[in-house]
């Protein structure tokens, strides 16, 4: 009996709007399955004008093998930062109904290199066309290595898509765990197989070296018509096999071609662009043999005559930026530099230059407004369901009654307080168990910013303070050391979260108080604060994945402070762990400094205090947020001098193993 997940899957249909409720696409046509499930055409429904995009649509069953959905969250962080004409754009990874994953990339046309070539519609390629081809696919290599650090791992033809305008997009970049998974599933040999490097046989990392072999096989397969090595053979048989020089090379550049075969990567190429740099430079020094010796294949020229296939040109001076700029313009090149006349040469070339930049000019203008839009959709399309205000009276009484019921009493939790000078108190703190929990966005509603997911253990013991530190905790430290007082926006002091404090003030803080007690206090790490903010839980919030009434202060959360002010502390329910406030109220400053993704997170609990520390990280969402925005995960970045009337923060402290 087919799951719901694949009831969804199977129902696809034209005009069926799927995805989160802060960002849907309007499906219009399915153009083709592949290893990985559906590609379909879309419509984005979250700017204000519809953007055509392609989704890939992941088969369920892919979903349930361990791996799979960690592949894909490494996947899209990495992609989305790599940003160039020929890399393919993708804008996102989002969920359906809890049941479906699915990426959202640019629109694709759907020819892909592979295609191209087992349809042996390649063999008909001009040699200049063949030849702005590779040079986009140079370039794209070499420029996803600058810019994620990393190689791509499974570069072949099926990762190479060819648009009408745009040319060649390069994709499923580092997403070569996911394609084994599908290979395994499937029972079929992934084709990248054929492509891959011999250390890629290795469980070892591999570097940049084994894409510069990978695409040294596609030039060879391009050149020859078929691919150097087949899926099925190892890394012994594919060392020992002699390859036969494709008829368009000269016996230079096909030494050139060879030493990115080599089995040691570091007597390889270091760029794709710098092998196909040689391989022009060296295609005038070419040397025809005898007549009886020219190979296959002959090809017909436009007089009908039989002549031999080249990788050269008259003329090849063009400068390879020329072909990174589109399919089109490579193809208009190449039909340019094969012109005899030099004037109408020119004139082509200079018709030619001036459709480009008209085309650039369209083009930055439309990003900078689809730039605009997506930075705005947050605000102008989250809302939420209306009946969560409507719920009836009973519901309500019936609500709090389980409330009750589902927390412990606060007083009963293991609960201390320092005393301070002229018996004030310090804020009152709680103990955290140790354990473990998966970090980061678990229902893929948020932002990239919150994935990789991952798998963090506390075994250190701290304590965290119940409450957001408050205008009485705060004013007594300024008075202490002569510090202005921040403004309270007239709302009131008290028992209300301290607001308008920057991570220096808050850091400031708490280093006052370690001294002034002895104790090491401290700003909680990210870590340590979604670990409390879920309180065992793996839900959007610490109570569900829903927002619920009389559970926290936001734009949109029901109160009577909503999108006016802040409210006093602990004016709703604790989590499970007995900590107030964790979603929304005032957004919380910790140690971290902000990283755009959870790579090279730490998994120990630990602050991030590597890298790029210009900003600093803040949590849990404030009373002017909407519901999104204060689940446990989200998180965001501002700068430690900063400060505002929605920020705040509380503070941890760290435990010996002797306390109780």
């Amino acid at each position: 009996m087919a799951s719901p997940s694949d009831q969804i899957y199977d129902g696809l249909e034209v005009g069926q709007i799927i995805g989160p409720d802060h960002h849907q696409f309007r499906l219009t046509t399915q153009f083709q399955t592949n290893r990985f499930g559906q590609l379909w055409y879309a419509e984005d429904l979250s700017t204000s004008r519809s953007i055509p995009v392609t989704l890939q649509i992941f088969d369920p069953a892919l979903l349930k093998h361990d791996g799979f959905i960690d592949s894909a969250q490494k996947h899209i962080v990495l992609s989305k930062k790599l940003k160039h004409p020929h890399l393919a754009e993708y804008y996102g990874m989002f969920r359906h109904k809890g049941a479906l994953l699915f990426f959202a990339i640019e629109l694709m046309d759907g020819l892909t290199l592979e295609k191209l070539l087992n349809s042996g519609q390649a063999n008909k390629l001009k040699d200049n066309q063949k030849k702005g081809l590779l040079q986009q696919l140079a370039t794209a290599i070499d420029t996803a290595h600058a810019a994620a650090g990393q190689p791509h791992k499974a570069i072949c033809p099926e990762s190479v898509f060819i648009n009408k305008q745009g040319g060649v997009k390069l994709a499923n970049f580092a997403f070569n765990d996911a394609m084994t998974i599908a290979d395994e599933m499937s029972n079929t040999p992934s084709s990248h197989l054929a492509y891959q490097a011999p250390e890629s046989f290795h469980p070892n990392p591999v570097t940049a070296a084994a894409d510069i072999y990978s695409f040294a096989c596609i030039v060879y397969h391009l050149l020859s018509g078929k691919a150097p090595f087949l899926v099925t053979e190892d890394e012994p048989t594919r060392v020992r096999k002699e390859l036969k020089k494709p008829a368009a090379l000269n016996p230079e550049q096909w030494q050139i071609l060879q030493s990115a075969f080599a089995t040691d990567p570091e007597e390889r190429p270091h760029q794709a662009s710098l092998l196909f740099k040689h391989l022009i430079e060296a295609s005038e020094k070419k040397e025809l043999p005898p007549d009886d010796e020219i190979p296959e294949p002959l090809q017909e020229d436009d007089g009908g005559n039989r002549r031999r296939w080249s990788f050269t040109a008259p003329g090849w001076t063009v400068p390879a930026l020329i072909f990174s700029t589109g399919f089109l313009l490579g193809f208009a090149i190449a039909f340019v530099i094969g012109l005899q006349n030099t004037n109408e040469a020119e004139l082509a070339l200079s018709q030619t230059r001036e459709k480009l930049h008209k085309t650039q000019e369209d083009s930055v203008i439309l990003q900078q407004t689809l730039r605009t839009e997506r930075e705005q959709r947050t605000i102008e399309t989250a809302t939420l369901q209306a009946e969560l205000k409507s719920k009836t009276d009973e519901a309500n009484g019936l609500n709090k009654e389980l409330m009750s019921m589902k927390f412990a009493d606060p007083d009963k939790l293991t609960v201390f307080t320092d005393q301070l000078d002229d018996g004030f108190k310090a804020p009152q703190m709680i103990i955290i168990p140790r354990g473990r929990f998966t970090m980061g966005d678990q229902k893929l509603v948020g932002d990239d910013n919150e994935l990789p997911t991952h798998q963090v253990t506390i075994s250190h013991r701290f304590a965290l303070s119940r409450n957001e530190v408050t205008f009485n905790d705060y004013d007594y430290y300024a008075r202490s050391m002569g510090r202005p007082l921040p403004s309270d926006e007239g709302w009131g002091r008290g028992n209300r979260p301290v607001i308008n404090v920057s991570w220096k003030d808050a850091k400031a803080y708490a280093q006052w108080l370690a001294l002034l007690t002895g104790q090491p206090y401290r700003l909680p790490t990210e870590a340590e604060w979604e670990y409390v903010a879920r309180a065992g839980t793996d839900s959007n919030y610490w109570w569900g994945d829903q927002l619920e009434p009389d559970r926290a202060v936001c734009s949109e959360c029901g109160t009577e402070w909503d999108g006016k002010k802040t409210a006093p502390v602990a004016s709703f329910p604790p989590n499970s762990w007995g900590i107030h406030d964790m979603s929304g109220n005032v957004d919380e400053w910790v140690e971290d400094c902000y990283q755009d993704s959870y790579f090279g997170a730490p998994t120990d609990g630990s602050a991030m205090i590597e890298g790029d520390c210009e900003f600093r990280v803040m949590r849990g969402g404030s009373w002017f947020d909407i519901g999104r925005v204060i689940r446990s995960s989200s998180r965001y970045r501002y700068l430690p001098d900063s400060s505002k009337n929605s920020w705040g923060f509380r503070i941890a402290l760290d435990l010996t193993d002797k306390t109780n």
